[in-house]
């Protein structure tokens, strides 16, 4: 995997452990600031890891924990789109005009970063689509954007035929439930998805689609099934420390790998982007914007997205996004996926029947 793709991946599993709510939150913070000290500590050797086993065992992991807040997400109003818009802008023209990114890294960094903003405030209930087009744009950077390039036709029908293989899998997966004694329910729920991931994956059709599709199809679809629906609620397991603590492990690991040189540039560029983390966190609160307002404090709410925003300024790679076309179609493949799921759910699923997750 070439620098840019690591230093994604990275940024993915960042952008996880950072909103996952393991038990003992202090423990897990404590833990993150020590894998991000470990960036700066040269690695005694460069190591070659196997990609393709670390997205797929990571991806839809992510993924089950991401599309499960799809189901009850909404805009929020236009004060939080244009104020999430504004932010994007924000970050992307203070960086690019610092220098050291160009500005097609720059717009993406200020997209994820407020994506990670709104995602840390923002309970699973009451999210936005805004708090998820940074996660799945990495994925699909990080996966699919060079066949939807390169073949965009054929690509085009792989994600109707993932989207197909998702179906499958979590009908499957609700068939299972049923039959499976409960101990069985959560290793059923994320079974589905590896499953629907994989499958899509081995016959070279849209992986990422057919396993958001298969977590829409699930939840949604349990909850017409009184068997299915009466089980333990939905398994969170980026909040249990089996799951956080492989995503957390594999931060380290990569991190440390992605040994950063500590530059007068790169500390302004800290300075500079937690301050504006405390800014607009501060306008958040005050134009009363549902992603900050639900906050515990104002000084709560600026330091963890300074927590948020120092490693991601840290290990964000620096002009290595050269041509616009990766991050249109990565960003309008995430847009076409949250436009699409808007529309199933508020066509097929009337409010009051969509589960709280």
């Amino acid at each position: 995997m070439i620098e840019f793709e690591h230093t994604l991946f990275i940024l993915l599993l960042l952008s996880s452990v950072l909103i996952a709510k393991p038990p003992r939150q202090r423990w897990a913070v404590i833990l993150i600031l020590v894998s991000v000290l470990l960036v700066f500590i040269p690695p005694a050797q460069s190591i070659q890891f196997p990609w393709e086993l670390f997205l797929g065992l990571i991806i839809p992991l992510v993924l089950w924990q991401n599309v499960r807040r799809l189901v009850n997400a909404d805009w929020r109003g236009w004060n939080s789109v244009i104020f999430w818009g504004a932010t994007v802008l924000i970050f992307g023209l203070a960086l690019w005009l610092g220098g050291s990114l160009n500005w097609i890294g720059a717009v993406l960094f200020g997209m994820i970063a407020a994506s990670m903003i709104w995602r840390a405030g923002e309970p699973e209930s009451g999210s936005s689509y805004m708090s998820q087009v940074g996660p799945l744009t990495l994925i699909f950077l990080l996966t699919e954007v060079e066949a939807a390039i390169q073949l965009p036709n054929s690509y085009a029908g792989g994600i109707f035929s993932g989207a197909f293989f998702g179906i499958l899998a979590a009908l499957l997966g609700v068939y299972l439930v049923r039959k499976a004694p409960e101990r069985w329910y959560s290793w059923i729920c994320l079974g589905q998805v590896y499953l629907a991931y994989w499958f899509s994956f081995a016959v070279g059709v849209s992986a990422v689609s057919a396993a958001v599709v298969s977590v829409l199809t699930f939840v949604l679809w349990s909850q017409y099934d009184q068997n299915v629906s009466k089980r333990q609620d939905l398994p969170s397991p980026l909040n249990t420390w089996p799951g956080f603590g492989l995503v957390l492990a594999l931060f380290l690991l990569l991190g440390w790998q992605a040994h950063q040189t500590v530059t007068t540039l790169l500390l302004v560029e800290v300075l500079l982007g937690g301050l504006l983390g405390f800014g607009v966190t501060w306008l958040g609160c005050r134009l009363n914007i549902p992603a900050f307002h639900k906050q515990k404090t104002f000084w709560w709410a600026g330091l963890r997205t300074a927590a948020l925003l120092f490693p991601a300024l840290l290990i964000w790679p620096r002009d290595l996004l050269q041509e616009p076309i990766q991050l249109t179609v990565a960003i309008g493949i995430s847009a076409v996926v949250i436009g699409l799921s808007h529309l199933v759910i508020s066509r097929y699923f009337p409010e009051d029947a969509v589960p709280e997750v």
